[in-house]
Parts: C-alpha cells; structure tokens; sequence
C-alpha cells in the first residue's frame, strides 16, 4: 500500500462552473465566476488531500477482492482519496446561504476529482513502465465493496472512517478502482505487471 497526504490540487475554476451549470442548473455569469474564484481562495484552506492506493496482481485480486474483471485485464489498481472532513462541515454549516452551499459543494467535487486524477497520474506512471494501458475508473457506489475495498487499503490510515451501520463513505471521499492491461501486441503474453504489483499482506 501507497499512502500520501497533503499533495497540492489545483482547483479550476473553470469545471466547477460547468459542475454547477450541469448539477444545479445555475448559468455562468460574470458575477459567478468571480464567486467561483474567492470561494477556491478562500476554500484552500479547507482542502488536505490524500490518498491510500495499491496495486494487486489478477491471481491475487481476485483471492482477496470480489471485482470481476474482463478478459485481458492482468492488474487491479484500487485508490481511496479524500479531501478531509473541513469542507464539508463548512458546507453543512451553509445550508442555509443556497449560493455559498452551492459554491462549496462545486469546490468539494474539483477537489475530490483532481485528489483522485493526482493519485491516477501516480499509478499512470508505473503501468507505463510496465508496458500497460490503464482502463476507465470505476468509482464504487455498492456498499458491500466499498465496505470490502477500504479494508483491504486501511482507509483509516488517511482519516477515512466507513460507517458501520451503512458501509458507505463520508462525502468528502472517494474509492474507486481501475484495470491495468497489456499494451501492443508484444505485450499479448505477459500474465501480469513485472515487480510493481503488491500483494495483500497476510
């Protein structure tokens, strides 16, 4: 396991419009994007990134986790990231002030995608080196995986608590998983990545 905390994000301004635009119907005004850009000033200080992420050979995967992969896959790559507990109570403490809720929650969600694009750069890096091309994230809404997958990270480790009762996540994390599999036709026999894949301790 990979665990990294308090890496920079940058926040753009310019997808939290387009968030806002798509999940709350507000059209992009002057007098927003100037919103939009004191509230990524002023929301810095509410957002500490981190992650927690490995890497698992198919034949162990699929031992210790109950994701199904498709033919060709030799990896599993499964990441939980967070932004930290700040942001979001500030959101909840603005319920009430809809434009500052609603700007909150956009920062929330950059914040979350560019915690998690960070960690997919890492993890990039290696599957490129092991001559792989990296599937499209899957991001984990069954709560029976999430429940199964942020054990098997040790989400705690980076702040993350799953609710018992619920297995679900806070809002301000995330996990999500992805299939490592071989590029090129030369690659057509490996079985799975040379020496980057970690194996599940007993």
């Amino acid at each position: 396991m990979t665990k990294i905390k308090n890496f920079r994000v940058t926040l753009r301004a310019r997808e939290m419009a387009r968030y806002l635009k798509k999940e709350r119907g507000v059209e992009t005004t002057p007098e927003l994007e100037l919103a939009i850009e004191q509230i990524v000033n002023d929301g810095k200080k509410w957002v500490t990134p981190a992650a927690v992420y490995t890497t698992l050979a198919r034949q162990t995967a699929e031992k210790t986790t109950s994701v199904s992969f498709p033919a060709g896959a030799v990896a599993l790559s499964v990441a939980a990231v967070t932004i930290g507990p700040a942001l979001e109570t500030e959101r909840q403490a603005s319920e009430q002030d809809t434009t500052r809720e609603m700007l909150l929650a956009a920062l929330a969600q950059e914040a979350l995608t560019q915690a998690l694009q960070f960690t997919v750069r890492l993890i990039g890096e290696q599957a490129k080196e092991e001559e792989c091309e990296m599937s499209p994230l899957v991001s984990v809404q069954d709560a029976a995986l999430v429940s199964s997958l942020s054990a098997l990270l040790g989400v705690a480790r980076i702040g993350i608590h799953v609710d018992a009762s619920s297995e679900a996540l806070p809002p301000h994390t995330r996990v999500s998983f992805w299939f490592w599999t071989p590029a090129g036709k030369g690659s057509s026999g490996r079985t799975q990545p040379v020496g980057r894949a970690e194996k599940v301790a007993a």
